[in-house]
């Protein structure tokens, strides 16, 4: 089973690769970037108290490991009618906690289909203490079992899961083949 370090070291040789799309809409990872340094248990806790829960050991893995990407992702609008735009690859926090409160939201307007959509993929949803969202409508689930780390996509009542953990996840937005 990979690591987040051996999915870090395996996610910047995909990206030394990389090149950039103009037929392609939404963001991409721009060539050569790498991951930014993680943050310290001691932040960690902080964030925990912030969020008012424990986060699963994955989470807490991703967070010592990789603190966001060097290069903003890119935008590139293949009809040329938007302008390029750039964006984080993950909420840094605590200065973006504000930023995701409409997810959260959107999250508890929609409780029901992410109740069923967690249901049908064996989580018991009896036991989810909170929510943490990682990218723009990405959010690992958080359990009393902190061995599990679901990654659910939001958009609406448009619920799935997006990665069984969140090594998962990150091999799939990170460790795909790319086609170039």
């Amino acid at each position: 089973m990979l690591t987040i370090k051996d999915i870090k070291y395996k996610a910047e040789k995909n990206f030394k690769r990389i090149k950039l799309r103009n037929d392609a809409y939404g963001f991409q990872i721009q060539p050569n970037t790498k991951f930014l340094k993680g943050i310290s248990r001691k932040e960690i806790d902080e964030l925990q108290l912030l969020f008012g829960f424990d986060f699963p050991w994955d989470y807490r893995e991703m967070l010592l490991t990789i603190g966001g990407l060097d290069t903003e992702e890119i935008s590139i609008d293949p009809d040329g009618e938007e302008e390029v735009a750039f964006h984080n690859f993950f909420y840094q926090y605590p200065k973006e906690i504000e930023k995701i409160q409409y997810l959260l939201e959107e999250i508890n307007t929609n409780i029901m289909f992410v109740k069923e959509t967690l249901t049908e993929a064996g989580f018991d949803v009896s036991k989810i203490v909170g929510y943490i969202p990682i990218y723009i409508h990405r959010v690992l689930v958080v359990f009393e079992n902190k061995y599990l780390s679901p990654v659910i996509s939001v958009w609406g009542n448009d619920i799935m899961v997006y990665g069984n953990d969140l090594k998962e996840y990150l091999k799939n937005d990170f460790c795909r083949n790319y086609n170039y």
